[in-house]
């Protein structure tokens, strides 16, 4: 893969997680989005050539409903074998919300999405966010039978879809609830400290500030930021964005350069959805 296509996947994944929050969710929040937000979004996904995810449009309601999702075991029919560790990077690796499908196949229909994924012990778990009207059909069909679609590789979930026949006969949705792990607030440690350094980087932060900033971060809470509920992280962000950079580690370079190939809202783009990368980097790999 290319570093521009690696680049371009890894803008979409950030763009899909940040809709996903103001829709059915992800990792466990879930905000009401103002309409200026929404259209911000609206707009960003049309710069990358994507359609917006439907529910930008609309208020749905989502009903949260937890299931059993796939546990370790041989598979001597698809010639695998699952082992915990398989679950655990399945876990790690889910990344962005995917959706619920019906027998692996797509249909007019949109239940909802697989939003949140956890694995405890020999079997994963995780949440399904289905739209009011979805978990009503099913409720009233009584489907409840799960099987995942994954990646050759085995190491990402691609969709989950209910089925009649469930390859793991206790994959299911639950009628109750089942007890999450403790986890880190919505950005997890490893992706807080990269943003952290991209902020050193840019001269928004010195290092001495990344402990206050990663503390700050890892606070699982929300706050009431001009009408608008925010994860404490992204209010940080927000603060650390705002601000002046202070140029101490950075090269000087001749005035008024920029680079040649972006307008202005291109720039802001990259720079709110993925702090740090090089605007000049980005456009080599455009092919300027």
């Amino acid at each position: 893969m290319t570093t521009e296509k690696a680049n371009e996947n890894i803008l979409q994944r950030v763009l899909a997680n940040t809709a996903a929050v103001y829709g059915p969710g992800f990792r466990g929040q879930r905000l009401k989005a103002s309409s200026a937000e929404k259209a911000r979004l609206r707009a960003d996904f049309e710069r990358l050539g994507l359609d917006p995810p439907p529910f930008l449009d609309d208020d749905k309601s989502w009903i949260d409903r937890q299931a059993k999702l796939f546990e370790a075991g041989d598979f001597p029919d698809k010639g695998v074998t699952v082992s915990s560790e398989t679950l655990e990077n399945l876990a790690e690796n889910f990344d962005s919300p995917v959706p619920v499908l019906i027998e692996h196949g797509e249909s007019p229909l949109h239940l909802g999405f697989l939003t949140d994924v956890f694995c405890q012990s020999s079997e994963l778990f995780g949440t399904l966010t289905l739209s009011e009207e979805a978990n009503d059909l099913i409720e009233a069909s009584g489907a409840k039978s799960l099987s995942l679609g994954l990646s050759p590789d085995l190491q990402r979930i691609q969709e989950v879809s209910l089925v009649r026949n469930p390859r793991v006969a206790s994959a299911t949705l639950f009628t109750g609830t089942v007890m999450e792990p403790a986890r880190n607030a919505p950005e997890t440690t490893q992706n807080m400290d990269q943003v952290l350094n991209d902020y050193v980087q840019r001269g928004l932060l010195i290092p001495a500030q990344i402990p206050f900033a990663r503390k700050l971060c890892e606070q699982d809470s929300l706050v009431t930021f001009d009408q608008e509920s925010l994860p404490m992280s992204r209010v940080v962000m927000r603060l650390i964005e705002s601000g002046a950079s202070h140029g101490l580690l950075s090269e000087l370079a001749p005035a008024g350069s920029q680079s040649p190939s972006m307008q202005p809202d291109e720039q802001a783009f990259y720079d709110r959805y993925f702090a740090g990368l090089s605007l000049e980097d980005i456009a080599k790999n455009r092919g300027v």
